[in-house]
């Protein structure tokens, strides 16, 4: 599977809720029919990240919340989290 596919499927897959990339990874890769990593699916999220399509995160469990990170704090965070970002609509 090429990046583009995979970026495309795991966009689909922050669209509504928190997601990290062990809480999907096996979701991709039952729904595709093939071997995803979680490896690969961090590396979609953090492109994404980067590229402002998503948000990263990483979770206060002390404050019981999620904390936006850039992309570069996410990839250094032992298990970011993920969620998209609404699209803006011009008016």
């Amino acid at each position: 599977m090429n990046a583009s596919a995979l970026e495309t499927e795991v966009l689909s897959r922050v669209a509504e809720d928190y997601e990290a990339a062990h809480t999907i990874a096996g979701d991709i890769a039952r729904d595709l029919k093939q071997p995803v990593s979680e490896a690969e699916v961090l590396a979609a999220l953090l492109n994404l990240a980067r590229g402002g399509l998503v948000q990263a995160y990483v979770y206060e469990a002390q404050n019981q919340r999620y904390r936006s990170v850039s992309a570069g704090e996410a990839a250094a965070a032992k298990d970011p989290w993920f969620m998209a970002k609404r699209a803006r609509h011009a008016t």
